[in-house]
């Protein structure tokens, strides 16, 4: 029948593991790399964004101005272009950075900023008078974000810090247009070499095993927060 799918077909240009044979280690190597800008990109940019809402919620009118422009810059930047500004752009200042360096310094900077405003979001919602009641128990105001503030904002923000971070593990395919054989450029390095898109088939499942554990660890999180039953 004219049209009709050939199973056997798909199976050779998708799944074909004739064109893997051997080429699992470059796949591996190259998900180790992601593994490792991501890891630093998460914790980086949550610890980013956590200072940069405080700063927003303690700051002055200048320091908001700042941060604001900021936010609405990693807004409208697409953040490939701004992976292009750092690695290539940066040099003509004398200013340089390797190509892990740059990926991170890019991820960091823009995710950050959103979840600057989530914990922002989160640190609002918190009743006023806790922060009063911890101040009249002698409390600092650092005592009262880290103790008192910063961990319910934390369970507020959790599903919103999830997307992010499953965002940022999405990000790392930016790489793939610097000298870094991350997951992606691994896979179109053996799909050019075999002529055969089965690589990136294969990387999309590589991806899932490091997605489908965060999610499940963010669930367990969610749980243990008592959002979700």
């Amino acid at each position: 029948m004219d049209g009709a799918f050939d199973i056997d077909e798909i199976r050779y240009i998708f799944f074909n593991m004739q064109v893997m044979e051997g080429q699992w280690g470059l796949l591996f190597s190259g998900l180790w790399m992601t593994v490792k800008i991501a890891v630093v990109a998460i914790i980086a940019s949550t610890a980013l964004g956590l200072l940069v809402s405080i700063l927003r919620l303690k700051g002055n009118a200048f320091t908001n101005a700042l941060l604001i422009g900021y936010l609405e810059f990693c807004r409208a930047t697409p953040i490939v272009v701004a992976l292009i500004v750092v690695y290539f752009g940066l040099p003509f200042l004398n200013i340089t950075f390797s190509p892990f360096q740059s990926a991170v310094i890019v991820i960091v900077f823009v995710h950050a900023a959103y979840i600057g405003e989530a914990f922002r979001s989160g640190i609002l919602a918190i009743n006023i008078a806790q922060s009063e009641a911890a101040q009249s128990l002698g409390l600092t105001q650092l005592q009262t974000y880290r103790y008192i503030l910063v961990p319910q904002a934390f369970r507020i923000v959790l599903p919103t810090l999830s997307n992010q971070w499953t965002g940022i593990i999405k990000d790392t395919s930016i790489c793939t247009i610097l000298a870094i054989t991350e997951l992606l450029k691994a896979a179109q390095i053996v799909a050019a070499w075999k002529a055969n898109p089965t690589p990136l088939v294969m990387s999309t499942l590589l991806y899932l095993l490091i997605l489908i554990p965060l999610t499940i660890f963010t669930m367990k999180l969610e749980r243990k927060a008592g959002l979700k039953k």
